[in-house]
């Protein structure tokens, strides 16, 4: 037996002990008429309270118990000629981490120490694990973070920076709506078409409509929906979910506060942005300074307003009215700056800023005038088209607040979600999708509008300078532990997921095709070149045509070395993103059921099983774990090679480690997908990593 078993089976002996005297271990109430932190007002009168023993020592016929609950500590002093010779008995099995009710006189001992001497103790709940110090609980972070309710209770400094997130929540409310008459409001997170923002969905499957929904990852467009239907003033504190990376400052699921007022721009935003943040600072601090690090900032006077592009040429020296779009380029190979999708103007003036400026805006400043062309839902600046009237909050290198002057106009907004499209089908994953509902309630007309979305866990950590995201968070995301997956696993179609990953799971749904599509796995495949013909007919973004061309290749090259059908594996690879392009919403369903309609089953399976979350059949054939094993990873590959002058000569795993360990980098790459289809093939990640460079090189 373990000691940690030795401890909890001694503390069940205490708890037997306890009610062969007559004591009930877990009571159904107490009467608690006094918080801790109150019973410093009340000295030489009787009080009674109750919480939860941090610590116990005995001294003779004298016990003292540190006792806590969510307010204070206090110190409760027990004598066996007070209490009774019965209760000083059961007393003997009172262990740190139970709970008791007190009732008694406060005094303050000898040594100053405020005190309450109890004249009578209430049992009122067993612990069976041992409280551990805040020493050995501190040595691991993530033991930390998956037992919170422990680092709560033992170290002040958890509860201080969450007390601290409690009341700026409520202090938010209370500013918007006392003193700018706004109105919370809920919206959906379940929604059937996400937007309000560029960002990667989860997925999930209600049973109940046999639908698809995304979880929300912006409440934007319903709250203008209210706007259209006559709230002036709105708001709502919202949970959000974005399929991304995790880092210091990014959780997948996080708060923001995004509101929105009508008759408004985006300099009354920031007028009343300015006014909430100084607010916060004086209900937290007592006053408008706040420490960043090891400087001290100051929130109290006038934020400056900085056009981005004066941004860039005042800290990096880059005058982006006077440079090509070849120059940009340039400078973006030069301080190794990667965009997430095709190059545009905006993106790459914008990527440059956010890594040359942003660690210099230390002193809290607006970011102003942002490039049109990364600013779907914004208003285009009334001087100049090109710009959008968008604006970023930074203090201490960190965005904290987004927002802008909104577009009202359905037609330049429908034009606008047109540019997403064809983002999207260039490979932008996180382009904004169309949303016809939303252009609808458009139309019914919308009065200027200002809106703002800040995120809560950050401004939380940059008003009580803890700059890290999980320490905000109640309790962060973190993997779970393999004893914490033995649950039944749900189907994949009805299981939350996301991107490819969605963990391949038992249960899902069955993978033989054949009588869904009408096909066999003896249908002849066509020769190669009719899969080249349709590849050029479906597929006009050059990126997406060459990465389906390294995956047959990749795949091809396995067939070789595994003796499978060289032929079928190629072409399955150079088809398997054949609808992407232009039915993103459909994929690969559209592929499937509409284009491929000639080809063995055993290729549509494996196209059907590359992307699970969205058809429910998991990879389970040789071919359909290979290509889902090659197909995230060579993109990440291809995307490496692109910043190495050299591209595939001579690169070696470790780096190529390195760089999937730098979540930053090619950050829409999936690494969870990379890292289960090292699983599929039961390949380690040096082998599998090092046999595909081979083949590209």
């Amino acid at each position: 037996m373990s000691r940690i078993d030795e401890t909890i089976q001694a503390k069940k002996e205490k708890r037997a002990q306890l009610e062969r005297a007559g004591i009930d271990a877990h009571p159904h109430s107490f009467d608690k008429q006094i918080k801790i932190v109150d019973v410093k007002n009340h000295h030489d009168t009787v009080v009674q309270t109750a919480g939860r023993i941090i610590r116990l020592r005995t001294h003779g016929k004298v016990q003292f118990f540190d006792l806590v609950d969510d307010s204070d500590r206090v110190q409760i002093m027990v004598r066996e000629e007070e209490v009774g010779s019965e209760t000083w008995e059961w007393l003997s099995f009172v262990d740190r981490g139970d709970f008791i009710g007190v009732s008694g006189t406060v005094m303050t001992t000898k040594t100053g120490q405020l005190t309450i001497l109890a004249s009578t103790i209430t049992f009122l709940g067993k612990a069976l694990r041992p409280l551990p110090t805040e020493f050995n609980a501190a040595e691991d972070k993530e033991v930390r973070f998956r037992k919170r309710y422990v680092d709560m209770l033992i170290n002040e400094n958890t509860k201080r920076v969450l007390d601290a997130r409690w009341l700026i929540t409520k202090e938010i409310r209370r500013f918007l709506q006392d003193e700018h008459n706004f109105t919370e409001v809920e919206t959906p997170i379940l929604q059937p078409l996400y937007g309000g923002t560029n960002a990667t969905p989860f997925t999930t499957h209600m049973a109940a409509l046999d639908t698809n929904y995304y979880l929300r990852i912006a409440p934007e467009l319903y709250l203008k929906r209210l706007i259209v239907g006559g709230y002036d003033k709105v708001f709502e504190i919202a949970r959000n979910f974005r399929n991304e990376g995790i880092d210091q400052t990014h959780q997948p699921e996080f708060t923001m506060i995004e509101w929105y007022e009508a008759y408004a721009d985006y300099h009354r935003m920031m007028d009343v942005t300015e006014g909430l943040y100084k607010h916060l600072a004086q209900k937290l601090h007592g006053h408008t300074k706040i420490n960043i690090g090891d400087k001290t900032v100051d929130l109290g006077g006038s934020w400056p307003r900085i056009p981005m592009d004066e941004a860039l040429n005042t800290y990096a020296k880059i005058n982006v009215a006077k440079i090509s779009d070849d120059e940009l380029r340039a400078l973006l190979t030069k301080h190794e700056v990667n965009l997430k999708s095709s190059f545009t103007r905006g993106k790459a003036i914008f990527e440059l800023f956010d890594a040359l400026v942003t660690p210099h805006l230390i002193e809290p400043t607006w970011i102003i005038n942002y490039p049109r062309d990364i600013s779907p839902l914004a208003k285009h600046h009334r001087d100049d088209a090109a710009l959008a009237e968008r604006f970023e909050g930074y203090v201490g290198g960190k965005e904290i607040a987004d927002g802008w002057s909104e577009i009202t106009d359905p037609i330049d907004q429908r034009r606008i979600f047109d540019v997403e499209q064809s983002n999207m089908r260039s490979g932008d994953d996180e382009a904004h999708p169309l949303d016809e509902d939303f252009l609808e309630a458009m139309e019914y007309g919308m009065p200027p509008l200002g809106g703002i979305g800040i995120g809560i866990d950050r401004l939380v950590m940059f008003l009580t300078n803890t700059w890290s995201i999980k320490e905000v968070i109640a309790f962060p995301t973190l993997k779970p532990l393999p004893t914490q997956q033995g649950a039944p696993a749900p189907e994949t179609s009805k299981a939350v997921s996301g991107g490819k990953s969605a963990k391949i799971e038992e249960g899902a749904k069955d993978d033989n095709l054949h009588a869904e599509l009408g096909t066999k796995d003896d249908t002849p495949l066509p020769p190669r070149e009719d899969a080249e013909k349709l590849l050029n007919k479906y597929i006009e973004n050059d990126n997406l045509r060459h990465h389906c061309k390294m995956v047959a290749q990749a795949l091809e090259a396995y067939a070789k070395e595994l003796g499978a059908d060289a032929e079928l594996w190629y072409q399955t690879g150079l088809l398997h993103d054949l609808d992407w392009e232009q039915y993103p919403d459909e994929h690969p369903n559209k592929a499937i059921k509409d284009i491929l309609t000639e080809y063995p089953a055993s290729m549509l399976q494996a196209i059907a099983a590359h992307a699970p979350e969205r058809t429910g059949v998991k990879p389970s054939a040789t071919l359909d774990r290979y290509l889902y094993a090659c197909d995230e990873l060579s993109g990440f590959l291809h995307a490496y090679s692109l910043m190495r002058p050299e591209g595939f000569a001579g690169m070696k795993f470790k780096s190529v480690n390195k760089k999937l360990k730098d979540k930053a980098f090619a950050a829409n790459v999936n690494r969870d997908d990379i890292r289960e289809g090292f699983a599929l093939i039961g390949k380690e990640p040096n082998e599998h990593v090092e046999f595909l460079i081979g083949v590209f090189e």
